[in-house]
């Protein structure tokens, strides 16, 4: 307790720190939605030909394991460059990468995990968009759907998956002014397939088509207060190998409280995302494990109360199982995680800046069939303070 103590109190020196060394100082912060170059140039763009921003989100944490201290540490958690841009009134551009991840190019697409997206979008009619490079794949949910800049701490359905910037197609066609369908067809990996699952078993051979297919639903109802992120994908795994990724994301907005409420499920025949996997590696070298379902249920809610402050709360409850037995593990629940979540948020002069307080807890269940493999309950904390900007360079 005393520990926790002592580092809330540096914690809060370190955000006096923050503001009086004036980090943000030399940026010039106004309510001036200008880029910098034309700040300091003091020329106004005459068009949207291209666009420069850099993301950032940078923290100090102190982490703690089942109540034990561990460490205190500075960490810049996101860092993005993104150049984005209109050629014409039918053509456009998106390029974002991020600058702290590996430039390694991967075997499947040839680019490195770092590039989010690299595509052109092209507007075909009015209605009817088609986007083709690297992108985000087009699955439902709002903890999915937010920019990664102002994730704080993921769901381990989000924070485990392989498969969320890849390169394919994708079709938006907007039915009503407020309700668009989506269809992709993007690759379902990016590298080789041991570098995804290790060991496989010995029945397992590569896809000669290892895509993915989405249909995904975005509306909007009684005037933006209820929206809507449903989606359906189906992923070619290995041949004869799928996954079946469901996400059914829900949002109310009532102004200064808004909230969203995502249910995910995802039915693995290969175990994409390897925590099932990882409880059956505790005994030693095994193979990749077979039809593993993961199941989460991930909330959150966020009150304005002052025009410059925001508090918000999460909760995440998630559990790992294997749904049906064949030589591997035995059919049932292995894992039940739980995610709680709390904080405040400072919005100083716009809304592409604000310093933030925050408290992320975990708390991870084993059920008697994984701590037979092995596995232990655990918990973890993290106490952090930090800020996240969108810097518009140009």
């Amino acid at each position: 307790m005393k520990k926790k103590l002592s580092l809330i109190t540096l914690l809060a020196l370190s955000v006096q720190g923050l503001f009086a060394q004036g980090l943000l100082s030399h940026l010039n912060d106004t309510t001036n939605k200008r880029s910098l170059f034309e700040r300091v140039t003091n020329i106004e763009k005459k068009n949207n030909l291209f666009n420069l921003k850099l993301h950032m989100q940078a923290t100090f944490n102190g982490a703690f394991t089942d109540g034990t201290f561990k460490q205190a540490a500075f960490k810049m958690n996101q860092l993005r460059l993104e150049a984005r841009g209109d050629i014409n009134d039918w053509l456009s551009y998106r390029w974002r990468q991020r600058l702290n991840s590996s430039n390694t190019p991967h075997a499947l697409d040839n680019l490195p995990s770092s590039i989010d997206y690299a595509m052109l979008s092209v507007r075909l009619t009015d209605k009817l968009v088609t986007s083709i490079g690297k992108q985000a794949a087009a699955y439902g949910g709002f903890e999915y759907d937010l920019d990664p800049i102002e994730i704080y701490q993921y769901s381990d359905m989000i924070d485990y998956m392989l498969f969320d910037f890849m390169t394919g197609i994708t079709f938006s066609y907007q039915i009503t002014p407020t309700q668009e369908i989506a269809l992709q067809a993007v690759n379902s990996r990016t590298a080789s397939m041991d570098d995804i699952y290790g060991q496989l078993p010995g029945d397992v051979e590569e896809s000669r088509t290892p895509l993915a297919y989405t249909a995904n639903w975005n509306g909007n109802f009684f005037n933006d207060k209820l929206k809507t992120r449903w989606s359906y994908s189906l992923l070619s795994l290995a041949k004869g190998y799928n996954n079946h990724f469901y996400a059914i994301g829900n949002e109310l907005d009532l102004g200064k409280f808004n909230m969203y409420l995502d249910f995910y499920l995802s039915d693995e025949e290969l175990d994409n995302r390897g925590i099932i996997s990882s409880l059956y590696r505790l005994q030693g070298d095994a193979d990749c494990i077979k039809n593993a379902r993961y199941e989460s249920w991930v909330t959150k809610l966020n009150y304005r109360f002052q025009p410059k402050w925001n508090i918000f709360v999460k909760g995440m409850y998630e559990n790992a199982s294997v749904y049906k037995h064949i030589d591997q593990l035995e059919k049932g629940k292995y894992r039940t995680a739980y995610g709680y979540f709390g904080g405040i948020e400072y919005y100083p002069t716009m809304e592409n800046l604000h310093f933030f307080a925050s408290y992320i807890g975990r708390s991870y269940r084993f059920t008697g069939k994984a701590k037979a493999l092995g596995a232990e309950n655990y918990s973890t904390s993290t106490l952090s303070i930090g800020l996240i900007y969108h810097i518009p360079l140009f």
